[in-house]
């Protein structure tokens, strides 16, 4: 099998050097996957913590990032003439110590039977009121009378085929009386299963509930704003809170069964409190940034922008790491080997190169949306930009196939069918990957467009292509581990998403975009 895959890449390069620029054949042959397997091992190393977004492990990965960038030769054009852009996140987490729930006079801790996942620092007191399930409909006039009562619903629609997020009741209550802040939504969960109190709490910790929340600071709306307090409440505390009714949680469900017209059962009985306190703190992370301008006096005010996110998931409470080795140490990786494509080419690009690793992908694109809001290179001077997010494994639906020559590019077409052009030939004159578009549909559930750094860019007009190999059984997992990257394939792509770019660099004309929709 190594030798198939030798003589494949021997192959692959001669013919590249028979077709394509010849200027770019003097970078490219410089990404090995050698080269790419020594910055991952660093990466994705103990030493690195998981790269947590404003934490010590990936303020050291941003360190040995700018090290490179600096070896390589690259402009420092972040702040203070540094490698860095910093920006301020704010952390808010539920403060568990302070938070309580009291039934009848009975209080229990956060964690006890019930768990809240809103950000909102509020004391409620108020009557309660039980509407069924989440699909059961009520009565419009029924809205009135429910206002400043904690809502009680059951987990899950009564139809489980049901769509509740668009004609279920509680997605119209939810989006009606959300900034009211007169309610709590508390649901009741299921005595077993994916839908049992123990299930949902493990999910919420595998979110990182346990460390809160992050945004930019300063960054108006979002979840930390929304006045609804949601509660998840076990069937055990549910029964305290039907004390004195002369119901229980199987009664109140078989009412909700029985009928989709559902009239609210007020518990007049039932007193009910609920503290909600909440941790907010200001932390620093930073993007890496590294410049290498153009050698055209006419294009290298134009910039074209390689990216990928250089963060990951940290470690879980159990101080378990998650490596983040495909993800996306394995983008990181090959900026790297790109940047020094550049670096070792005598021939200079027509527009200038920005090469920047950011932070905070995974907690909302956070590193990528601070730089469109905050540019070091004007955005209408930034003629394109090619993301790399996970491109060192085989996907799901290549393991079915056992094919590892492919890449799925997304974007490419949506704002300049030429950036697409530039893709495919760039790709038939240098590794021939298969190009796989499927999830290149903004229709597809996985929302891959919607999910990485490029689409930032994309909202500013701006033409993108997002190279990307697929999630596996390895997935925001400790197991995504170095060992398991495919290194010579990473290089393949690595130097197609290099040549594009080289590409749309030494264009004579402006990257033409689409017509206005």
């Amino acid at each position: 099998m190594r030798f198939i895959l030798a003589a494949f890449l021997f192959l692959s390069n001669v013919a590249f050097c028979q077709s394509s620029d010849p200027s770019a054949a003097m970078g490219i042959e410089s990404i090995t996957g050698t080269d790419l397997r020594k910055h991952l091992f660093i990466l994705a190393s103990d030493s690195m913590a998981g790269r947590e977004t404003s934490m010590p492990g990936q303020q050291k990965a941003a360190r040995y990032i700018a090290g490179e960038f600096q070896r390589l030769g690259l402009k420092p054009v972040g702040d203070s003439n540094s490698f860095f852009q910093r920006y301020d996140v704010e952390v808010s987490r539920i403060n568990y110590v302070s938070s309580f729930l009291t039934i009848n006079g009975a209080t229990t801790p956060w964690g006890n039977g019930y768990l809240s996942t809103s950000l909102k620092e509020t004391t409620i007191t108020a009557p309660v009121a039980f509407v069924g399930y989440t699909d059961n409909k009520l009565d419009p006039a029924m809205k009135q009378k429910i206002a400043g009562h904690i809502i009680v619903s059951i987990l899950g629609p009564r139809n489980r085929a049901a769509d509740t997020t668009s004609e279920g009741f509680m997605g119209k209550l939810f989006a009606t009386r959300r900034d009211s802040g007169s309610f709590v939504l508390m649901t009741i969960t299921e005595d077993t299963g994916r839908a049992s109190f123990d299930a949902i709490a493990t999910t919420l910790g595998s979110f990182g509930m346990d460390k809160g929340q992050m945004r930019l600071k300063g960054a108006a709306g979002g979840g930390f704003q929304l006045q609804l307090l949601r509660v998840y409440l076990s069937p055990t505390r549910a029964e305290e809170l039907l004390k004195g009714s002369g119901m229980t949680v199987a009664t109140l469900r078989a009412k909700a069964l029985a009928d989709s017209a559902f009239t609210p059962v007020f518990l007049k009985n039932a007193a009910v409190t609920i503290a909600n306190s909440v941790i907010r703190e200001t932390r620093v992370a930073e993007n890496v940034v590294g410049f290498l301008e153009g050698s055209d006096p006419v294009f290298k005010d134009q910039v074209v922008v390689y990216t990928a996110h250089f963060d990951h998931l940290g470690s879980n409470a159990s101080g378990v790491i998650f490596y983040g080795a495909d993800d996306d140490g394995s983008g990181t990786s090959t900026v790297l080997e790109i940047a020094e494509a550049y670096a070792a080419n005598p021939v200079k690009p027509k527009r200038s190169v920005l090469f920047m690793t950011v932070s905070g992908e995974e907690k909302g694109l956070l590193g990528s949306s601070y730089y469109v809001q905050h540019p070091i290179l004007p955005l209408d001077k930034t003629a394109a930009n090619l993301n790399t997010d996970m491109v060192g494994r085989i996907g799901y639906s290549y393991q079915k196939k056992s094919d590892e020559n492919y890449v799925y590019v997304i974007g490419s077409d949506k704002i300049s069918k030429e950036l697409d052009s530039l893709l495919t030939s760039s790709n038939a004159e240098t590794v021939n990957l298969h190009l796989d578009y499927t999830y290149n549909d903004e229709n597809d559930p996985n929302r891959f467009y919607f999910r990485s750094d490029h689409y930032n860019f994309a909202k500013n007009g701006i033409p993108v292509v997002f190279f990307f190999t697929g999630e596996h059984q390895d997935y925001h997992k400790p197991s995504d581990t170095p060992d398991k990257i495919l290194y010579d394939r990473m290089a393949r792509i690595g130097r197609l998403i290099y040549y594009t770019g080289w590409k749309v660099a030494q264009l004579d004309h402006p990257l033409a975009k689409n017509p206005a929709k």
